[in-house]
């Protein structure tokens, strides 16, 4: 029978659940469906039965007395049969939230979770999912381990926005980007499409940084007499103009070092591409190379053959030794470009020995589709042989068409 629940019937329903053994059941008449079961083990639960959306009986936790009174009981009882009327199911939400709780412990559904799923079907095919992980992991390192189920874009845009390197935080969000998307796709539905609305808290900027010949002269002494696989690769990025992910992609199977030619099998334009070895990039190879390496070991390896993978880090100590500052890995490749153009390279040699996509206009896309292979051997060597010039300080760079080419001493 429903009666006007006071904390005197409580009391009096407690007293006779300890005396009968029994649980014994109050109902409150001052709001429908709302009720207290008292277990003779002292256990009192505030719940309210409700019929649901589609019409079904059933009976949704509420509260735990005495810790929820009887106002806050009626007034939560309220607010939850209005939910379930609309369609929500309090039950079904909490045992989510529990079952996310154990699989955020278990790192199964989490933000990490999407990201190795997404690499098994994208990322691995990528050369530079390496870095583009370690970025993501980087940036968004406390989201990582938050189940999908609870995870907010004002989550991920705070990560990001809060971030000290703004550079860093938006190449970030740009890789992330793209998984969000895949993952809220109409028939896979990890995460809500709002995701794919993260922003980046800085727009990207467009480098035009080469280095001079003052701070050539610095570096290139120190990328020969420092025995660091580091400074062995960027040595190797100046003197073949190859992109830092294929140079540290690079695997013995893929150098002839009698033919003098490196094969890259996967580049950005999705083309392989043959880089023909100077003479000075060949004797590089030859001094690094183990003497029991396999064909599949990589050429740049770390001393336990894994993957480089600190370069920002050596980077700055190549810069300290060398006094200079302020130049990335891709900066040795435009400077390379550039000083092939300051000794008369024609634009479609240097786009060539790049490996860029198209070389010519559009129109002549079409029709030429050579890659000007002997003519970018010859220009990398001339780079190589400049390059040499001014480690020893032969003499300035003067154009092809000049009094003698090469150097003036």
């Amino acid at each position: 029978m429903a009666v006007r629940l006071t904390e005197t019937a409580i009391k009096s329903g407690i007293k006779r659940a300890q005396d009968t053994g029994k649980l014994v059941e109050l109902i409150d008449a001052a709001t429908a469906g709302l009720r207290l079961r008292i277990s003779p083990r002292g256990r009192r639960s505030w719940v309210v039965a409700t019929r649901d959306a589609w019409g079904s009986l059933r009976r949704f936790p509420v509260g735990e007395y005495p810790e929820l009174g009887i106002s806050d009981a009626r007034a939560r009882a309220a607010v939850v049969r209005a939910e379930v009327k609309n369609g929500s199911d309090p039950i079904a939400a909490a045992r989510l939230r529990r079952q996310a709780a154990k699989e955020g412990k278990n790192g199964i559904n989490t933000l990490g979770a999407l990201v190795n799923l997404y690499a098994r079907f994208n990322g691995e095919a990528m050369k530079s999912w390496p870095e583009q992980l370690k970025r993501i992991q980087k940036v968004f390192a406390a989201q990582m381990a938050t189940p999908l189920v609870k995870l907010t874009l004002s989550d991920l845009q705070m990560a990001a926005d809060g971030y000290p390197a703004k550079q860093a935080a938006s190449a970030a969000v740009r890789y992330l980007r793209p998984i969000l998307k895949w993952a809220s796709v109409p028939g896979r539905a990890y995460i809500d499409p709002i995701f794919a609305n993260l922003k980046t808290p800085a727009s990207p900027n467009r480098r035009d940084r080469i280095l001079s010949r003052e701070e050539l002269a610095r570096v290139l002494p120190v990328l020969r007499s420092d025995d660091r696989i580091y400074s062995a690769v960027l040595r190797f990025i100046l003197l073949t103009l190859a992109r830092r992910e294929e140079a540290a992609s690079a695997r013995w199977r893929d150098i002839d070092l009698n033919a003098g030619t490196w094969i890259i099998p996967r580049t950005k334009n999705q083309t392989p591409h043959l880089v023909p070895l100077s003479r000075q990039a060949r004797e590089l190879l030859a001094s690094i190379r183990p003497e029991d390496a396999e064909p599949l070991d990589l050429v740049f390896a770390t001393r336990t053959g894994k993957r480089l993978s600190n370069f920002d880090k050596e980077t700055r100590k190549i810069q300290a030794a060398s006094d200079t500052a302020g130049w990335t890995r891709h900066d040795l490749r435009r400077t390379g470009a550039t000083l092939l153009g300051d000794m008369g390279e024609l634009p479609d040699i240097v786009e060539a020995a790049l490996n860029h996509a198209a070389i010519h206009s559009q129109l002549a896309s079409t029709y030429n589709k050579s890659r000007y292979r002997p003519h970018v051997a010859a220009a990398l060597q001339r780079l190589a042989d400049a390059l040499d010039g001014i480690e020893t300080g032969a003499g300035a760079i003067v154009p092809l068409f000049g009094v003698g080419g090469g150097f003036s001493s």
